[in-house]
């Protein structure tokens, strides 16, 4: 029995020192281990491993740690992720710091199980490099198929499954920055302009806890959009199923808040790590609508914003379709209660709006009920179905599965508007709404006064009136509105004008235009005056404009001619082809008939042929022609107007325009430039102006010629005094070459004075070297007193001719005073002192005149009396005074 028991007491003994050996050396070599690992060794292979799978440079700061357990905890800091060369920033992703609880034992498995995760203020930036590619795309396939692919071939080879009960993000940043486009800022140099405004996500606070691995995510959020706040909360399905494990539906059930707004999602998900098999319940209450804005970031392109709908309720039901991009739509609707919308739209308010939509192979049924500025207010009708027009949006032009034409849903519209007496309508369809095309929508209006509806259109509005349009919008050629964009059967009539015809702008790489328009009456005056009035702008701190300077006042110091460039691009970005005739047109008290122009734009060349109109007085015709592919563009210009009003032209010149005379005016001129300077500095050819038998104010006389009288030392109340002028005749004509304009003829024959005048101007450098000769009373006689204009086109200055310009002075002298054969005492002392006194002086007759500056064009001529100042024709009587007394003296 001893030996039995002794024999125990050792196999005892051996148990424990085996069992000892067993726990206690494991023990001790994890110890051993633990004081000896140093994960940091690993970090190369760690970022190396990175750098490969995304083909980013990773780079860690700081340490890595472990502390190891059955659950060892992981941690790591100063993490950047770079961005490839080609980016505005130099890194895509900062981490300060990450630890994660990670267990060991389901590692053997293939199994990822993070018990806890934790992220100190990481920041993404998400960006489009300089040749468009996102940065997001890290082994940049190319299309989102490849994504899915590339990420389901990696999960299938890894084979690895993921499951996360508790993470945690503080202070992060997600920044989306719009990609850029090259806007031309002249030729050969171009600037990077953002498509859009950046967006960023800031979370304050995520937080994300499960009762266990395989337990749905309880979620809580607190962020900014920009800096509007919104927060997040509710269930999801376990982060494991996003990985593939388990096949039971993802449960959805979260709520968006915002400015007092909710957004429920509640539903399942089928497959969530390809978000497919949804089936999600949305419903929206918005108590306001304005105060979600902000939110839009940069969307709202409007100043207005979003009105202010008041009770706003939005239900609709998703569900995975066969695409996978466009959900089907069901069961949606929109409901908004009574608004006041001054402050989006002065005096619009709203009583009700309802629109539903069974699905979207089913129309939409819009109904509102309303007031703008105390009168009734509504909208109804339908249009549809959306679904194959949001399909054509999702899939591009054509649809997302090849369906039968004969079966394909044609899109309806029937919509009628009403704002008080003003009435709006579309009807018709499209007969291919994933394309676009078969359009044929019958639009109508009346408005008996547009301006009453500036406010609703959030910009001002011409006041025309009783305002009737019908016309049918249709996509020319049946290849879609992309395409192609027509207006057929225009007609528009108001007491202001009316016109009708048709056009066809065709979208192509040279976008071409045609159009036929007819406007048998035109009332441009009434057009005009019912324009809106300027008003002070905000850039001006809304002061109003500051007035015009003063007569006589110098506006700037500046050239007079602008030097801005010219639209020429336009004319070689396209072709066209607008024949324009208007019956009557009305403008300042005249109407002018006829009105014709053809205009053919083709491979950068603009001709307009012909122009022409028959005036109060007779025709007016007249060519264009511009050549942009001219380096510079070349400018061709003729007009012919052998009766033209003088008062609408004097409006126009900014000129006194009482006047009561028939002007003829011919012009032949050719230059080369890009702006307006630069082709007055290249002009050649002809221009011609003449009136006879008419009547101006003389004002006008005063405002052309009252400084040049002032400086010969003339009185210019007497001659530009208010008050009627007869003007026997006018005659002018310059003629250019290479910019250098000469005055060929320069004649006013009027009851006040009698003018005639020489020079040149200079059209490049804006000079004046001219001499005018102003005739004054000299008895039965007169002599002129030449007077020299000279300076720039802004700032001309006056003074005394030099005394070469007195000969012809001096001849007229000594003529009146020699006698007809200068037999006279003076007339021997004049023919001593080298003065001729043989014919008298021809200052540019009127007759002479008006020939040069008709160009060989007939024309009336001035009544047969003699100009004021020049000497009574022989045969005549003498008028009695002393003057004439002394002349006789000298006979």
């Amino acid at each position: 029995m001893a030996d039995i028991m002794q024999q125990s007491k050792h196999f005892r003994r051996m148990a424990i020192i085996v069992v000892a050996i067993v726990i206690l050396v494991p023990v001790a070599a994890v110890a051993i281990f633990a004081a000896s690992f140093n994960p940091d060794r690993y970090k190369p292979q760690i970022v190396a491993a990175v750098e490969r799978a995304t083909h980013r440079q990773l780079t860690i700061a700081g340490p890595l740690h472990m502390r190891l357990s059955l659950v060892p905890t992981i941690s790591a800091s100063g993490i950047v992720l770079a961005n490839p060369p080609g980016f505005a920033d130099a890194d895509m992703a900062t981490l300060k710091r990450v630890e994660a609880r990670v267990a060991l034992l389901p590692l053997l498995s293939h199994r990822i199980d993070i018990v806890k995760l934790v992220l100190v203020d990481p920041a993404i930036t998400l960006e489009y490099g300089a040749a468009g590619q996102p940065n997001w795309l890290l082994s940049q396939p190319r299309h989102a198929k490849a994504i899915i692919t590339q990420s389901l071939s990696v999960q299938k080879s890894t084979g690895q499954k993921i499951a996360l009960q508790s993470v945690s993000i503080e202070n992060g940043t997600i920044t989306y920055k719009p990609p850029v486009r090259l806007v031309p800022l002249k030729p050969g140099a171009t600037q990077a302009v953002p498509h859009g405004q950046p967006v960023t996500l800031t979370i304050a606070h995520f937080t994300g806890r499960a009762d266990a691995l395989d337990a749905p995510l309880h979620v809580s959020m607190q962020a900014r959009y920009n800096s509007a706040p919104f927060t997040l909360d509710g269930t999801v399905g376990p982060v494991a199923r996003l990985t593939g494990t388990g096949n039971a539906p993802w449960p959805v059930d979260v709520t968006l808040g915002a400015a007092g707004s909710d957004l429920h999602i509640k539903g399942s998900v089928a497959h969530p790590r390809l978000l497919r098999g949804y089936v999600l319940d949305l419903h929206a209450t918005i108590p306001d609508l304005a105060a979600l804005d902000p939110y839009l970031g940069g969307m709202n392109a409007g100043k207005s914003g979003l009105p202010p709908l008041k009770s706003v309720d939005v239900k609709a039901q998703l569900t995975q379709t066969a695409s996978g991009l466009l959900p089907a739509i069901s069961n949606a609707s929109l409901t908004a209660g009574r608004s006041d919308l001054e402050s989006w739209r002065k005096g619009l308010s709203i009583a009700s709006l309802n629109a539903t939509m069974a699905s979207l192979d089913q129309p939409l049924n819009v109904a509102m009920a309303g007031q703008y500025q105390g009168k009734v207010l509504g909208l109804e009708g339908t249009a549809g179905p959306l679904g194959p027009i949001l399909e054509a949006a999702f899939h591009g032009t054509k649809p997302a599965q090849p369906g039968n034409p004969a079966t394909m849903q044609r899109f309806g519209i029937n919509l009628a508007a009403k704002v008080g007496n003003a009435q709006f309508g579309v009807a018709g369809g499209i007969a291919s709404p994933a394309k676009l095309a078969g359009v044929a929508l019958k639009l109508t209006a009346k408005i008996p006064d547009l301006a009453h509806l500036s406010d609703l259109a959030g910009m001002k509005l011409p006041a025309w009136t009783n305002i009737g349009l019908s016309g049918l919008l249709t996509d020319p050629g049946g290849q879609g509105l992309d395409h192609a964009i027509g207006l057929d059967s225009l007609a528009v009539s108001s007491d202001q004008a009316q016109f009708g015809g048709a056009f066809s702008l065709i979208f192509a790489k040279a976008p071409d235009l045609q159009a036929v328009i007819n406007a048998p009456r035109v009332d441009l005056t009434a057009l005009m005056r019912a324009m809106p009035k300027p008003s002070a702008s905000a850039s001006d701190g809304g002061n109003p404009p500051a007035p015009a300077p003063a007569a006589g006042k110098h506006a700037g110091t500046g050239p007079l001619i602008p030097s801005t460039p010219l639209p020429f691009g336009l004319l070689r970005r396209g072709n066209g082809n607008v024949e324009l005739t208007i019956g009557e047109l009305m403008y300042d008290g005249a109407t002018y008939d006829a009105i014709t122009a053809h205009g053919l734009l083709q491979n950068g060349v603009l001709t307009v042929r012909p122009i022409s109109a028959e005036l109060p007085g007779g025709s007016v015709s007249g060519t264009l022609n511009v050549d942009a592919t001219a380096n510079p563009p070349r400018v061709h210009v003729t007009e012919a107007a052998p009766a033209f009003r003088l008062a609408p032209l004097l409006t126009l010149l900014g000129l006194p325009n009482a006047a009561g005379a028939t002007v003829q005016l011919y012009a032949d001129l050719a230059g080369q430039g890009n702006t307006p300077r630069g082709i007055a500095a290249t002009l050649n050819g002809n221009l011609g102006m003449a009136t006879v038998n008419g009547e101006v104010d003389g004002a006008l006389l005063n405002r052309l010629f009252g400084n040049a009288l002032g400086a010969a030392g003339l009185p210019a109340g007497m001659v530009g005094a208010q008050g009627p002028v007869s003007v026997r005749c006018f005659a002018a004509r310059l003629d250019a070459k290479n910019g250098l304009a000469s005055l060929r003829a320069f004649t006013l024959d009027s009851s006040r004075m009698y003018l005639t005048g020489t020079g040149t101007l200079d059209l490049g450098a804006e000079r004046l070297n001219l001499v005018l000769r102003p005739q004054v009373r000299m008895g039965n006689g007169s002599a002129p007193v030449p007077v020299a204009i000279n300076g720039t086109f802004r700032n001309p200055h006056a003074g005394v001719a030099s005394p070469g310009a007195y000969g012809a002075t001096a001849a007229s002298l000594a003529q009146q005073l020699g006698g007809a054969n200068g037999n006279t005492v003076l007339g021997r002392f004049a023919r001593q002192l080298g003065i001729g006194i043989g014919a008298p002086p021809n200052p540019q007759s009127c007759r002479g005149a008006l020939a040069l500056a008709r160009m060989g064009h007939p024309g009336p001529m001035p009544v047969t009396a003699a100009a004021p100042g020049v000497a009574p024709a022989q045969g005549t009587t003498p008028q009695g005074g002393p003057q004439n007394l002394l002349q006789s003296l000298f006979r």
